[in-house]
Protein backbone atom coordinates (compact mmCIF):
# COMPACT_ATOMS: atom_id res chain seq x y z
CA UNK A 1 0.00 0.00 0.00
CA UNK A 2 1.59 3.19 -0.69
CA UNK A 3 1.27 6.27 1.21
CA UNK A 4 -1.34 8.28 -0.77
CA UNK A 5 -3.31 5.40 0.31
CA UNK A 6 -3.43 5.34 3.86
CA UNK A 7 -5.68 8.62 4.50
CA UNK A 8 -8.53 6.62 2.91
CA UNK A 9 -7.74 3.47 4.55
CA UNK A 10 -7.93 4.94 7.82
CA UNK A 11 -11.15 6.67 7.32
CA UNK A 12 -12.84 3.82 5.94
CA UNK A 13 -11.43 2.04 9.17
CA UNK A 14 -12.72 4.32 11.70
CA UNK A 15 -16.19 4.53 9.56
CA UNK A 16 -17.11 0.87 10.33
CA UNK A 17 -18.29 1.59 14.49
CA UNK A 18 -20.51 4.10 12.53
CA UNK A 19 -21.70 1.93 10.05
CA UNK A 20 -22.06 -0.93 12.14
CA UNK A 21 -24.26 0.55 15.22
CA UNK A 22 -26.35 2.52 12.44
CA UNK A 23 -27.03 -1.28 11.30
CA UNK A 24 -27.58 -2.27 15.21
CA UNK A 25 -29.86 0.81 15.46
CA UNK A 26 -31.77 0.67 12.09
CA UNK A 27 -30.68 3.97 10.89
CA UNK A 28 -31.01 4.06 7.62
CA UNK A 29 -27.93 4.92 4.69
CA UNK A 30 -30.19 8.31 3.78
CA UNK A 31 -29.95 9.54 7.79
CA UNK A 32 -25.93 8.58 7.76
CA UNK A 33 -25.09 10.64 4.98
CA UNK A 34 -26.80 13.88 6.42
CA UNK A 35 -25.34 12.73 9.57
CA UNK A 36 -22.22 12.50 7.68
CA UNK A 37 -22.66 16.45 6.75
CA UNK A 38 -23.51 17.68 10.11
CA UNK A 39 -20.14 15.66 11.89
CA UNK A 40 -17.98 17.05 8.60
CA UNK A 41 -19.26 20.70 9.52
CA UNK A 42 -19.28 20.58 13.25
CA UNK A 43 -15.29 19.70 12.80
CA UNK A 44 -14.91 22.27 10.58
CA UNK A 45 -16.45 24.78 13.27
CA UNK A 46 -14.47 23.63 15.76
CA UNK A 47 -11.35 23.89 13.47
CA UNK A 48 -12.30 27.41 13.35
CA UNK A 49 -13.17 28.00 9.75
CA UNK A 50 -15.17 30.99 8.59
CA UNK A 51 -19.02 30.08 6.79
CA UNK A 52 -16.95 31.26 3.20
CA UNK A 53 -14.38 28.91 3.94
CA UNK A 54 -16.41 25.94 4.92
CA UNK A 55 -18.53 26.67 1.68
CA UNK A 56 -15.30 25.54 -0.15
CA UNK A 57 -13.75 22.94 2.19
CA UNK A 58 -17.27 21.02 1.64
CA UNK A 59 -17.98 21.77 -1.58
CA UNK A 60 -21.59 23.26 -0.63
CA UNK A 61 -23.26 27.05 -1.10
CA UNK A 62 -23.74 29.19 2.06
CA UNK A 63 -27.37 28.60 2.25
CA UNK A 64 -26.58 25.09 3.16
CA UNK A 65 -23.73 26.13 5.61
CA UNK A 66 -26.55 27.76 7.28
CA UNK A 67 -28.83 25.12 7.28
CA UNK A 68 -26.52 22.54 8.82
CA UNK A 69 -25.61 24.96 11.79
CA UNK A 70 -29.33 25.10 12.36
CA UNK A 71 -29.93 21.35 12.26
CA UNK A 72 -26.98 20.69 14.16
CA UNK A 73 -27.99 23.30 17.07
CA UNK A 74 -31.57 21.78 17.03
CA UNK A 75 -30.83 17.85 16.87
CA UNK A 76 -27.17 17.26 18.39
CA UNK A 77 -25.87 19.27 20.39
CA UNK A 78 -27.67 19.02 23.97
CA UNK A 79 -25.61 16.46 25.17
CA UNK A 80 -22.87 18.98 25.14
CA UNK A 81 -24.71 21.93 25.98
CA UNK A 82 -26.20 19.88 29.23
CA UNK A 83 -22.93 18.14 30.22
CA UNK A 84 -20.16 18.74 27.47
CA UNK A 85 -19.32 22.09 28.27
CA UNK A 86 -18.36 21.52 32.37
CA UNK A 87 -16.55 18.32 31.00
CA UNK A 88 -14.76 20.56 28.31
CA UNK A 89 -14.60 23.10 31.14
CA UNK A 90 -12.69 21.10 33.69
CA UNK A 91 -10.35 19.78 30.99
CA UNK A 92 -9.55 23.58 30.18
CA UNK A 93 -8.81 24.51 34.24
CA UNK A 94 -6.63 20.99 34.55
CA UNK A 95 -3.95 22.89 31.94
CA UNK A 96 -4.44 26.48 34.02
CA UNK A 97 -6.81 28.85 35.76
CA UNK A 98 -8.52 30.78 33.41
CA UNK A 99 -10.63 33.89 33.50
CA UNK A 100 -14.61 33.34 32.10
CA UNK A 101 -13.85 35.22 29.02
CA UNK A 102 -11.05 32.79 28.35
CA UNK A 103 -12.93 30.01 28.53
CA UNK A 104 -15.97 31.30 26.89
CA UNK A 105 -13.43 32.08 24.00
CA UNK A 106 -11.90 28.42 23.89
CA UNK A 107 -14.91 27.12 23.49
CA UNK A 108 -16.75 28.57 20.66
CA UNK A 109 -19.85 25.72 20.16
CA UNK A 110 -21.03 27.45 23.25
CA UNK A 111 -22.73 30.89 23.56
CA UNK A 112 -20.99 32.83 27.15
CA UNK A 113 -24.48 32.12 28.66
CA UNK A 114 -23.92 27.96 28.19
CA UNK A 115 -20.11 28.67 29.64
CA UNK A 116 -21.22 30.92 32.41
CA UNK A 117 -24.03 28.78 33.62
CA UNK A 118 -21.86 25.86 33.49
CA UNK A 119 -19.31 27.50 35.32
CA UNK A 120 -21.11 28.55 38.23
CA UNK A 121 -22.72 25.25 38.69
CA UNK A 122 -19.19 23.52 38.74
CA UNK A 123 -18.33 25.87 41.63
CA UNK A 124 -21.46 25.37 43.42
CA UNK A 125 -20.76 21.66 43.45
CA UNK A 126 -17.37 22.76 44.92
CA UNK A 127 -15.15 21.16 41.68
CA UNK A 128 -13.87 25.00 40.34
CA UNK A 129 -13.18 27.96 42.69
CA UNK A 130 -13.28 31.16 41.88
CA UNK A 131 -9.87 32.73 42.38
CA UNK A 132 -10.31 36.79 43.19
CA UNK A 133 -7.78 39.61 41.50
CA UNK A 134 -7.84 42.63 38.87
CA UNK A 135 -9.72 39.78 36.83
CA UNK A 136 -10.78 36.72 38.68
CA UNK A 137 -9.70 33.61 37.25
CA UNK A 138 -11.05 30.04 38.04
CA UNK A 139 -8.81 26.80 39.06
CA UNK A 140 -9.50 23.33 39.94
CA UNK A 141 -9.97 22.43 43.51
CA UNK A 142 -8.63 18.64 42.72
CA UNK A 143 -6.73 16.97 40.20
CA UNK A 144 -9.09 14.77 40.14
CA UNK A 145 -12.78 15.56 38.30
CA UNK A 146 -15.21 13.09 37.35
CA UNK A 147 -18.60 14.06 36.46
CA UNK A 148 -21.85 11.74 36.54
CA UNK A 149 -22.32 9.64 33.99
CA UNK A 150 -25.86 8.48 34.69
CA UNK A 151 -28.58 10.27 32.92
CA UNK A 152 -28.37 9.00 28.77
CA UNK A 153 -27.32 12.18 27.76
CA UNK A 154 -24.65 12.43 30.28
CA UNK A 155 -23.71 9.08 28.65
CA UNK A 156 -23.67 10.55 25.17
CA UNK A 157 -21.01 13.20 25.88
CA UNK A 158 -18.98 10.47 27.85
CA UNK A 159 -19.44 8.75 24.27
CA UNK A 160 -18.48 11.71 22.28
CA UNK A 161 -15.25 12.21 24.89
CA UNK A 162 -14.17 8.67 23.81
CA UNK A 163 -14.11 9.22 20.62
CA UNK A 164 -12.44 12.26 20.41
CA UNK A 165 -9.83 10.08 22.31
CA UNK A 166 -9.55 7.22 19.59
CA UNK A 167 -9.01 10.02 17.05
CA UNK A 168 -6.67 11.96 18.68
CA UNK A 169 -4.39 8.29 18.82
CA UNK A 170 -5.27 7.72 15.30
CA UNK A 171 -4.34 10.74 14.65
CA UNK A 172 -1.06 10.35 16.65
CA UNK A 173 -0.33 7.34 15.03
CA UNK A 174 -1.00 7.52 11.38
CA UNK A 175 -0.73 11.31 10.85
CA UNK A 176 1.95 12.50 13.13
CA UNK A 177 4.15 9.22 13.74
CA UNK A 178 4.04 9.49 16.96
CA UNK A 179 5.52 6.80 18.85
CA UNK A 180 4.27 8.58 22.59
CA UNK A 181 0.73 7.27 21.50
CA UNK A 182 0.30 3.59 23.05
CA UNK A 183 -2.48 1.26 21.97
CA UNK A 184 -3.16 -2.75 22.57
CA UNK A 185 -5.64 -4.69 22.06
CA UNK A 186 -6.33 -7.34 24.34
CA UNK A 187 -8.91 -10.36 23.94
CA UNK A 188 -9.33 -13.05 26.64
CA UNK A 189 -11.75 -15.22 28.89
CA UNK A 190 -12.72 -14.31 32.52
CA UNK A 191 -15.08 -16.11 35.02
CA UNK A 192 -18.48 -13.73 35.68
CA UNK A 193 -17.67 -13.45 39.16
CA UNK A 194 -14.23 -12.19 38.23
CA UNK A 195 -15.82 -8.96 36.02
CA UNK A 196 -15.72 -6.67 38.83
CA UNK A 197 -11.58 -6.82 39.24
CA UNK A 198 -11.82 -5.35 35.84
CA UNK A 199 -12.98 -2.05 37.23
CA UNK A 200 -11.83 -2.64 41.06
CA UNK A 201 -8.18 -2.18 39.15
CA UNK A 202 -8.77 0.92 37.72
CA UNK A 203 -10.41 2.61 40.91
CA UNK A 204 -7.94 1.47 43.13
CA UNK A 205 -4.44 1.62 40.88
CA UNK A 206 -4.99 3.05 37.45
CA UNK A 207 -7.07 5.86 39.05
CA UNK A 208 -4.46 6.93 41.65
CA UNK A 209 -1.88 6.53 39.23
CA UNK A 210 -3.67 9.47 36.48
CA UNK A 211 -3.68 11.39 40.03
CA UNK A 212 -0.17 10.97 41.59
CA UNK A 213 1.41 11.81 37.94
CA UNK A 214 -1.21 14.85 37.13
CA UNK A 215 -0.54 16.10 40.53
CA UNK A 216 3.21 16.04 40.02
CA UNK A 217 3.24 18.15 37.00
CA UNK A 218 3.23 21.18 38.84
CA UNK A 219 3.16 23.93 35.67
CA UNK A 220 6.15 21.73 34.45
CA UNK A 221 6.95 23.33 30.73
CA UNK A 222 8.04 20.18 29.63
CA UNK A 223 5.22 18.06 30.57
CA UNK A 224 2.80 16.21 28.11
CA UNK A 225 -0.67 16.65 27.60
CA UNK A 226 -2.19 13.16 27.75
CA UNK A 227 -5.37 11.77 26.94
CA UNK A 228 -6.35 8.15 28.19
CA UNK A 229 -9.47 6.34 27.17
CA UNK A 230 -10.00 2.05 28.59
CA UNK A 231 -12.96 0.14 28.12
CA UNK A 232 -14.29 -2.77 28.23
CA UNK A 233 -17.05 -5.38 27.27
CA UNK A 234 -18.27 -8.80 26.70
CA UNK A 235 -17.62 -10.33 23.54
CA UNK A 236 -20.78 -11.88 21.73
CA UNK A 237 -19.90 -15.15 20.88
CA UNK A 238 -20.84 -16.12 16.82
CA UNK A 239 -22.40 -19.53 17.04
Amino acid sequence: MTDSNLPTRVVFAALRPAVRLANTFGVSLKDVKRFAELAYYQDAKRRGMKMREMSEALGISMSKVGLLSKQLKEHFLEPELEHGVARQILTLLWAAPLTEIRLAQALPDFDGSAVEHALNDLVAEGRVRRVSGRTDTFELTSGSQRLDNTPWMARIDGLNTLLDSVTQTVESRFERNDTRAFVRNLAFRVRPQDLPRLQEHYEKNLFPLVVELDEAVEQDADSVPIRLSIFWSPTEEKK
